[in-house]
């Protein structure tokens, strides 16, 4: 378990979790990535299949804010910018 609020979860091979991480790393310029942690399937099954089974995500790229388990399944930079706006200090 991690002490970071937001967890991104990914696949590989995902062109979408490609692109979300490409707006938190360019776009967003890593603003959030010390804020986030990314838990990708093939690197950490345990951990994906837990977060899937508690926040029942069914697609990815997925944010959970672990602390109020909300979720925003998206790859577009205007929704991801909202969501980690609203959920994290910076």
């Amino acid at each position: 378990m991690t002490d970071k609020k937001i967890a991104l979860v990914t696949k590989q091979g995902c062109p979408y979790c490609k692109r979300a991480k490409s707006i938190l790393n360019q776009d967003l310029n890593g603003k959030y990535n010390d804020q986030i942690d990314l838990v990708e399937q093939e690197t950490d099954a345990g951990r994906f299949r837990q977060l899937q089974d508690q926040y029942q995500f069914q697609t990815v790229p997925t944010f959970i804010d672990q602390e109020n388990g909300e979720i925003l399944s998206a790859s577009q930079e205007d929704a991801i910018t909202q969501f980690l706006k609203e959920h994290l200090a910076g």
